[in-house]
């Protein structure tokens, strides 16, 4: 049985990341922005937390290097439609806008662009969001071979060192003058890892964390959690990840888990998560740009109340576009077997 909880974990997660791209006015948008940057390691979560076997199965090592390659391979059909479907789309970007679409794809082609991919996942020359999915491969292929060669303990002690190198290049190295690129912790190795191995710590210790931590414990570390963000955004300003944003993921994630909730009120963001949270993240980048300039047409892209609306728009037309997609697909594949059997 699905775990509705963390399907409608996954909606709002998705959302979440729309809220960084496409943020609210203001002061308010930057701290909704702010706790929405818990999004990202939430997910990555999520792929741990499902990539998991019974380490007292002595099978475990040889199942799960089973499953890990068709796991890659679905990420990379995933990753070579939304690379095709970017390359189109910016393509006609640029011919509308009447910019030359030579040198844009020279420059996404040169040598140090390709080495920031391979190296840090960085696909910026394309479209910045599609880091998630080359970590992911990563992230992946790393614990292929930490089960192939039985480091699974190992690993899981290496989470607190990754997550402190993780915190230090991006949030405290500042304090003391240190900086790194984006890309220098934003990638598979120091953010993607240490989440993706905390998934699996959950699911291997998830009937123990049961006994031990209560909803309300978890709901009181998600406040603090969210509280530390909105402080540490008024004591650092404008970051790209918090140490609150480390508590707020790990506590709404756990609290998905452990706490399944069967109500109905929570059924429709349930299916949004389900069946839409990749669409989300895949498509609300274009959205916004056709939105931007429909907006820029008629004249109300600095209007307070489309600038409010924009952000919850964008995610609402993705959700219809991918609706009607999904539907006039469906419609097609039963008019083509109606078909088929008349013939």
């Amino acid at each position: 049985m699905r775990n509705k909880s963390l399907d409608a974990g996954k909606a709002m997660a998705a959302f979440g990341v729309v809220f960084i791209h496409v943020s609210f006015p203001g002061q308010t948008g930057q701290i909704i922005k702010a706790l929405a940057r818990s999004a990202v390691p939430f997910f990555f979560m999520v792929s741990g937390y499902f990539c998991y076997y019974n380490r007292r199965n002595t099978d475990r090592g040889k199942r799960i290097t089973d499953k890990i390659p068709a796991k890659v391979q679905h990420i990379l059909t995933l990753l070579a439609f939304a690379v095709l479907f970017y390359f189109l789309w910016e393509s006609a970007m640029h011919l509308v806008e009447k910019e030359a679409i030579g040198p844009w794809m020279q420059e996404m082609v040169k040598k140090e662009h390709l080495k920031e991919l391979f190296r840090y996942n960085s696909t910026s020359q394309l479209k910045p969001h599609l880091w998630f999915l080359p970590a992911l491969i990563y992230c992946y292929i790393l614990d292929y071979f930490i089960e192939k060669l039985h480091l699974g303990k190992l690993a899981y002690l290496s989470v607190p060192v990754l997550l402190g190198c993780f915190l230090w290049r991006a949030y405290f190295g500042r304090f003391q003058g240190v900086f790194y690129h984006t890309m220098e912790y934003r990638n598979y190795f120091f953010m993607g890892m240490p989440f993706f191995l905390t998934g699996q710590m959950i699911h291997e210790y998830e009937k123990l964390l049961d006994r031990k931590l209560s909803w309300q414990v978890l709901a009181v570390g998600g406040l603090l959690g969210s509280g530390s963000i909105i402080w540490e955004y008024f004591q650092a300003g404008a970051r790209e990840v918090y140490p609150g944003n480390v508590l707020l993921a790990v506590c709404l994630f756990l609290l998905c888990i452990l706490y399944d909730t069967k109500s109905r009120r929570l059924e429709y963001l349930a299916v949004l998560g389900r069946e839409f949270a990749f669409p989300i993240y895949l498509l609300h980048p274009s959205v916004a740009e056709l939105m931007k300039k429909l907006a820029d047409f008629l004249g109300i892209s600095r209007n307070p109340a489309y600038l409010w609306l924009r952000p919850i728009l964008v995610c609402g037309c993705t959700i219809f576009l991918v609706r009607a997609v999904s539907r006039l697909w469906s419609s097609q594949q039963k008019c083509g077997i109606v078909f088929r059997r008349h013939n």
